[in-house]
C-alpha cells in the first residue's frame, strides 16, 4: 500500500533514452529494484505507471500541448504525485519525451521534442532537474530504429534505401540534440553516456543515474520486446498492407519477428555497407569529441 507523500520533490532525475540504447533494460532493472531504492530514500516511478500520465500531457496535437497552462501543469504533477511513495528524489525514465523511433531516422535527430513543456513543468516549483541521455553510433542505431518503427508504421517510400541515402549524404549528430536540450532547458543538468559502455558498465551507469551506489542490482534476461529481427522479418514487415490499423500491424509484425528472429538460422538485419559503417563510426567519434569540447563534463566515458 502506498504511503502518504509528505514532502515535495527536491530532485527529478529524468532519463530520456534515447530509443534503442538499452532503455528497457534500465527501466526493468529499476522497477525490479524499487523497494531497495526506497530503502535508500530514492523513488523510481515505473514506466508502466508513469507513461499514461506523461502521454496525456505531451500529445503534440492535444489541447494540453497547445495550451500548456498552470492548471494543466498542476493536473500533471498531481497525477505523477499519486505514483510516488515518499522520497524527495524521484527517478523517471521515458524515451518518448524525445519523440519516437521514426524521429531518429532523419536529420536532426528528434526534431519535435514533444516532451519539452512537460520536462519544464517538472523543474518548476523549486525541484532540481537532472537529465540523462544515452547515445549510440548511428551504424547500429539506425537499422535497429528502422526495424522497430516498421512494426507500428509502414515504411516511407523507398524503405530503408531512403534512410541509407540520407545517412550517406549527411548523418545527423548527437551534439546537435545535446545543444537543443541545453538551450531549451538551461537550468537542468545533463549527463550523456554511450550505449557502447552499457554492456560492461551498466551497474556503474545505473549508480550515476540513481545518484548513489544502489546495488546489487537484479540480473534480468534481455527483454523480449527489443530482440532484433532478421532480414526476412524486416522484409515481410515492410510488405504488410499499408492500410492496416496500427494495432493490427503491430500484431502481425510481432508474429513475423517472433518467427524469424536474428541469429544463425535467419541472419541479422545489417543493411549498411562496410564503407558507410566505417564512416559513421568515424563520424560518431568526432561527434563525441564535439560534445566534450562544447559541453565539458557532460559526457561519461569508460574507454579512456
Amino acid at each position: 500500500m502506498r504511503r502518504m507523500v509528505s514532502s515535495p520533490v527536491r530532485q527529478w532525475r529524468l532519463h530520456l533514452g534515447a530509443h534503442k540504447t538499452a532503455t528497457t533494460h534500465l527501466q526493468d532493472t529499476l522497477a525490479a529494484h524499487r523497494q531497495a531504492l526506497l530503502a535508500r530514500d530514492i523513488d523510481y516511478l515505473p514506466v508502466a505507471e508513469a507513461r499514461p500520465v506523461l502521454r496525456r500531457n505531451m500529445r503534440p496535437e492535444g489541447l494540453r500541448r497547445k495550451f500548456w497552462s498552470p492548471p494543466v501543469r498542476m493536473l500533471m504533477r498531481r497525477d505523477l504525485e499519486r505514483l510516488r511513495r515518499g522520497p524527495a528524489t524521484v527517478l523517471l525514465s521515458e524515451e518518448d519525451l524525445l519523440g519516437y523511433t521514426f524521429d531518429q531516422l532523419g536529420d536532426p535527430l528528434y526534431p519535435r521534442l514533444p516532451g519539452l513543456p512537460l520536462i519544464r513543468a517538472l523543474g518548476q516549483g523549486g525541484a532540481g532537474l537532472h537529465l540523462f541521455l544515452a547515445v549510440r553510433s548511428l551504424d547500429a542505431l539506425i537499422p535497429s530504429a528502422y526495424a522497430q518503427m516498421i512494426r507500428a508504421l509502414p515504411p516511407e517510400p523507398g524503405g530503408f534505401d531512403a534512410v541509407r541515402a540520407r545517412l550517406d549524404r549527411q548523418p545527423p549528430t548527437w551534439c546537435d540534440l545535446v545543444a537543443r536540450l541545453r538551450d531549451a532547458l538551461p537550468g537542468a543538468a545533463l549527463t550523456v553516456w554511450r550505449y557502447e559502455d552499457w554492456r560492461s558498465h551498466w551497474r556503474a551507469l545505473l549508480d550515476r543515474y540513481v545518484g548513489a551506489p544502489a546495488g546489487p542490482y537484479p540480473e534480468l534476461p534481455p527483454p523480449a520486446s527489443t530482440l532484433s529481427p532478421s532480414p526476412r522479418a524486416v522484409a515481410e514487415a515492410e510488405a504488410l498492407d499499408r492500410s492496416l490499423p496500427m494495432a493490427a500491424r503491430l500484431r502481425e509484425a510481432e508474429a513475423i519477428y517472433a518467427r524469424y528472429p536474428a541469429g544463425e538460422a535467419h541472419g541479422r538485419f545489417a543493411p549498411l555497407e562496410p564503407a558507410l559503417v566505417a564512416r559513421l563510426r568515424e563520424a560518431y567519434e568526432a561527434d563525441l569529441a564535439e560534445i566534450d569540447r562544447r559541453f565539458p563534463g557532460c559526457l561519461l566515458r569508460f574507454d579512456r
